[in-house]
């Protein structure tokens, strides 16, 4: 297989190309906007696992303000009432988390002040004191910790387990023209997963992925050892139920009109044999 690398300035940028099969293969995020392009009928094959939440990896924490005396602002999800919260956006994972969060104190997103920012700016507004909570994905969270100016509260794993955070979505030409060619990058793909789980939850080959990781990201090499980390299934399937889960919450939230169906999108057939073939070589 011949790789082109295609880089977007985020994964709604994708879905064009994805759709017309211009790109064969591209990360996508169940949020609002796929959600609502799936539902005006966009097609696409929502192929392979990408990144999803775990109890224990710490990969999407809520960060609290440290105060002038150094302790978070907010040290329970009760104390989170009146406060005021950054989000990068809405209708995404990180909110869903934060409903949910909330409503272990009886609390709703009505009962706290959203401002909405990219993740970086939540850093600097930490800093100046503008925002008192964030849920954020690593690294940023580490980052705020290494910086003196957050701290860890709770963690997304806590409340919304397996919730999918990122799909590897194939475009329908590439999958329905091209189906041996994609399954070879799935398998290719799934090896990789599995490398990367290997490293972060056997330490197997850990410095060298922590390497790949630090050079494909642009952090640290040395942030990305302390930070959480995004599970990806050994298996490679998408969870269909962990999507409809957060597709009842867009739903019941008013971000998604009209529900679209999954089903006919959900295609496991890329996962199962790429999995079939890396067992077979164990």
């Amino acid at each position: 297989i011949e790789l082109r690398h295609e880089e977007f300035g985020s994964t709604a940028e994708a879905m064009a190309p994805l759709t017309t099969g211009e790109l064969d293969a591209g990360s996508t995020t169940p949020n609002a906007s796929l959600f609502n392009a799936l539902a005006r009928g966009v097609r696409l094959r929502l192929a392979l696992a990408g990144t999803y939440i775990e109890r224990g990896t710490n990969y999407l924490p809520l960060m609290a303000r440290l105060g002038p005396d150094g302790t978070p602002v907010v040290k329970e999800i009760a104390d989170l009432r009146g406060k005021r919260i950054a989000q990068n956006q809405r209708g995404v994972i990180s909110e869903w988390a934060l409903d949910r969060l909330l409503a272990e104190a009886n609390l709703k997103l009505d009962d706290v002040e959203i401002t909405i920012m990219p993740f970086p700016d939540a850093l600097v507004a930490f800093g100046g004191g503008s925002i008192d909570a964030v849920v954020m994905p690593e690294p940023f969270g580490t980052i705020a910790e290494l910086r003196g100016l957050a701290a860890r509260i709770r963690d997304a794993g806590d409340v919304i387990p397996g919730g999918q955070v990122a799909v590897m979505s194939f475009s329908e030409r590439f999958a329905n023209e091209r189906p041996e060619v994609a399954k070879r990058w799935a398998v290719a793909y799934l090896r990789g997963a599995r490398d990367y789980m290997d490293a972060m939850e056997l330490g197997r080959d850990r410095e060298e992925i922590v390497a790949l990781l630090a050079q494909m990201s642009g952090f640290d090499a040395s942030l990305i050892e302390r930070a959480g980390y995004g599970a990806v299934r050994r298996d490679g399937r998408v969870d269909g139920a962990a999507i409809e889960a957060m597709l009842d919450w867009l739903v019941a939230r008013g971000y998604v009109p009209q529900r679209p169906d999954l089903a006919p999108l959900l295609d496991t057939q890329f996962a199962d044999y790429a999995a079939a073939v890396l067992d077979s070589r164990r």
